[in-house]
């Protein structure tokens, strides 16, 4: 080859190059900041302080309900006996409780999250005109406001069970079934199941796809955008700059955003993850926060394994594991043998990220030695579900649930206000 082809060759890659950086630098959608504020490592994370604890003895065992006036509800096992109770949401005082008796076989449950469990399979409570639905697995309850009645019913054996989602329609719940095609069954407000199955109603958003975030429930705030995206959009509405794969020129798919669009309301409070990062919706634009590694001089990059919004505010849970190695030492005048194991600890944190890139708290929810249910040591990672107070709320909290308990936290400070409940014991 002469030394005019290649002189050819070369400006042809060097304008191939052009355009190709010419169409991402026209395509920039988002900025990029590295996480700021009281940051320390991962494993220095202090823990949430002791809170409050409430109803002694109990073990909360649904997907809470909160409501506008400042309460929350929901279901709580005493034993084998079942208990409807509505808190306050400032201070956890019980407000009103009402028995709703022995707890039904489908809706005991005795291990806490299991692997590859997404969301967890307990049942749900939802709260409409007067009246608190509790439905899961194939079991329903109606309880008054105030306690003044309980209805009981399950479904007929034509109807799959109840998968974790319910939405208000009128003064009467949709229930989402295991159908395979995202539907449901009505039941009214005063205790008549339909006997026909019926399509997602219009407003009543899912949580979203999943992707990577291990917990996400439609009876969070949080709900995937239900902003509209053209047909021939590969990407469905993500940004081909931050999101999709870049070769030869063109865009292949949404990789590196891993998850859902998610908001609590417009679709410009929407919250998504970018890898193991997040990404804030702005005006016209995105804001990505990279958590800082090894690299940054502080490592606080934990997995982010589900979040929650409450706007302005955005909470995360985080996990991470360590392989440790740890030895007794004995004296030199001991006749103690010297012993040497490995053991692989875990930590799951809670965040609160402002959006425009700041740490505003976090704490650790649980720290020790990871229990081993699967050889995958990232399946034995136990997390939570966060959960927000309504927006009407005069008290605005975020509820940490596990199985069996319930931590009620200040969401500006972290500061927490009661508990209910422990978490139960993880599967053997």
């Amino acid at each position: 080859m002469n030394n005019g082809a290649r002189i050819f060759l070369a400006i042809g890659a060097l304008l191939g190059l052009m355009v190709v950086t010419c169409r991402l630098m026209q395509a920039k959608s988002y900025e990029e900041t590295t996480l700021k504020g009281p940051i320390v490592g991962t494993w220095s994370v202090p823990a949430f302080d002791p809170a409050p604890v409430v109803l002694p003895g109990a073990s909360w065992a649904s997907i809470p309900a909160r409501t506008a006036d400042g309460k929350v509800a929901g279901w709580v096992h005493e034993g084998a006996e079942g208990k409807f109770v509505a808190l306050d949401e400032a201070s956890g005082r019980v407000l009103w409780q009402v028995s709703t008796g022995p707890v039904p076989a489908d809706l005991v449950r005795k291990d806490g999250w299991r692997v590859k469990e997404l969301v967890p399979a307990v049942p749900l409570t939802l709260a409409g005109p007067g009246v608190y639905l509790v439905a899961g697995n194939r079991t329903w309850m109606l309880v008054a406001e105030g306690g003044a009645s309980v209805k009981t019913g399950n479904f007929p054996s034509q109807v799959p069970p109840a998968t974790g989602a319910a939405c208000l329609v009128g003064s009467d719940f949709w229930i989402s079934i295991a159908d395979d095609r995202d539907g449901g069954v009505m039941l009214s407000a005063a205790g008549v199941l339909a006997d026909a199955r019926s399509d997602r109603p219009a407003g009543c958003l899912p949580a979203g796809d999943g992707g990577d975030a291990k917990s996400i429930s439609a009876m969070q705030n949080a709900h995937a955008d239900p902003t509209p995206y053209a047909a021939d959009d590969r990407l469905r509405g993500y940004p081909e700059d931050a999101c999709g794969r870049y070769s030869g020129g063109r865009v292949y798919g949404r990789e590196y955003c891993s998850d859902m669009r998610t908001t609590d309301g417009d679709p410009k409070r929407a919250v998504m993850l970018h890898v193991s990062d997040v990404m804030f919706r702005r005006e016209d634009d995105w804001l990505l926060v990279r958590l800082p590694s090894y690299a940054a001089g502080i490592d606080f990059k934990p997995s982010i394994v589900g979040f929650e919004l409450s706007w302005p505010r955005a909470f995360f849970d985080m996990t991470e594991y360590r392989h440790v190695t740890a030895q007794n030492n004995p004296s030199s005048t001991s006749f103690e043998a010297k012993k040497v194991e490995q053991r692989i600890e875990r930590i799951e944190i809670v965040a609160s990220i402002a959006r425009t890139g700041e740490l505003l708290w976090a704490r650790s929810v649980a720290r020790g030695d990871m229990p081993t249910v699967s050889p995958n040591p990232s399946d034995n990672l136990y997390h939570s579900l966060l959960l927000a107070s309504h927006a009407g709320s005069p008290a605005q909290n975020l509820y940490i649930f596990k199985p069996g308990m319930l931590l009620a936290v200040d969401q500006a400070t972290g500061a927490p206000r009661f508990q209910v409940g422990a978490p139960l014991p993880p599967p053997t």
